[in-house]
């Protein structure tokens, strides 16, 4: 073989092992050790601007507020099958988890924290998944706003299978406890509401495509039957949108069957910031426990988030509702929230 060919084939061998090598996955870094027995999953500190008015033109809030959210869990064993799970959170109802600060309407709340979630969460076997305590809900492929609250709970238990290749469905969870003392955030006041369960849920979730998501389920809460149904769908970046959520609920118990529904459709503005809006339409005896800005009536709402740096990030909210013949407690409302991701930034240190 002449040099000059034999130069460029050993160049080209060298580039082309160079690229193989680049095209590798990095490794994964280890997992800091004190994840094996504790991990954070949520730290998020808050504080937020709120401005609402009922349909009797009144304003009922018009202040500062405070908030905490803590999730974390302690892994029993060291391939996390087995878990204690705690959620930390500031506010006194089911649908609150603010405080107030003092600047504006209400004094200044220093005491109201509590632990409203505490479960115990075993998964014995690829895909079976089974918790015990004070859960959050699962909703699905909806959310707070046609089922409950974010800040809400489930005393109870619940069972999970998620082995689509066996029965098709991603998810399909039966959940059966209580929901009640809604205004006793304190989990360790209400564990007697098990005495009297009130709530079993079915919920079946399935990925249809890539891009599309789904999911049904039938609850009874409260001696009221209530079918709900969601779809998710997320799109090219190229397309006009970048999501697309319409979730539908129909309770069909007498006297006050009824049906609502919520679409949102989201879109980013810029390569940072993410804008949401949509309409809800929630029926007058809906029960009050779904998200606390969203609440009954037929209404407008719009959400903006804006990343300013690293874990500190703003959001915008605001809604607008038609008339009813019925009080609405925020025909308008108006949020704007500062928080702070602080279990990212811990997490950037390479030791959470």
């Amino acid at each position: 073989m002449h040099r000059p060919v034999l130069t460029v084939a050993l160049l080209f061998a060298s580039i082309t092992s160079a690229a193989a090598q680049s095209a590798q996955p990095a490794p994964r870094a280890p997992e800091p050790a004190i994840r094996r027995w504790f991990e954070f999953q949520q730290l998020v500190l808050s504080t937020r601007y709120r401005f609402i008015r009922n349909s009797a033109d009144v304003t009922t809030s018009n202040h500062m507020q405070y908030r905490e959210q803590v999730r974390f869990r302690v892994n029993v064993d060291a391939k996390k099958r087995y878990t204690l799970n705690v959620g930390l959170f500031t506010g006194t109802q089911y649908i609150a988890s603010w405080n107030n600060l003092g600047p504006g309407t209400g004094t200044f709340d220093g005491k109201s924290h509590y632990m409203r979630q505490f479960f115990f969460d075993a998964t014995p076997l690829p895909g079976i998944e089974a918790q015990v305590g004070s859960l959050y809900p699962n909703r699905g492929e909806h959310t707070e706003y046609t089922t409950y609250d974010d800040d809400g709970w489930v005393t109870g238990g619940r069972l999970s299978l998620r082995r689509p290749k066996t029965l098709y469905f991603d998810d399909l969870s039966l959940t059966h406890g209580t929901i009640a003392s809604t205004g006793t955030p304190n989990l360790w006041k209400r564990w007697d509401d098990l005495d009297h369960t009130n709530y079993t849920q079915v919920l079946v979730g399935k990925h249809l495509t890539s891009m599309v998501a789904a999911s049904v389920d039938y609850t009874r809460h409260a001696s009221r039957d209530t079918f709900r149904g969601a779809v998710s769908m997320r799109f090219k970046p190229t397309a006009p949108i970048s999501a697309l959520r319409y979730e539908q609920y129909v309770r069909t118990t007498d006297p006050d069957s009824a049906a609502g529904f919520a679409v949102t459709v989201e879109r980013p503005i810029t390569r940072w910031v993410r804008a949401q809006g949509g309409y809800a339409t929630i029926d007058e005896h809906y029960g009050g426990l779904n998200a606390d800005r969203i609440q009954r009536g037929r209404r407008f709402y719009a959400v903006a988030n804006v990343p300013i740096h690293g874990p500190l990030t703003a959001s915008f909210f605001v809604t607008r509702a038609l008339d009813a013949p019925y009080t609405l407690s925020n025909k308008t409302r108006f949020d704007a929230v500062l928080a702070y991701d602080l279990a990212a930034a811990l997490r950037q240190t390479g030791k959470f």
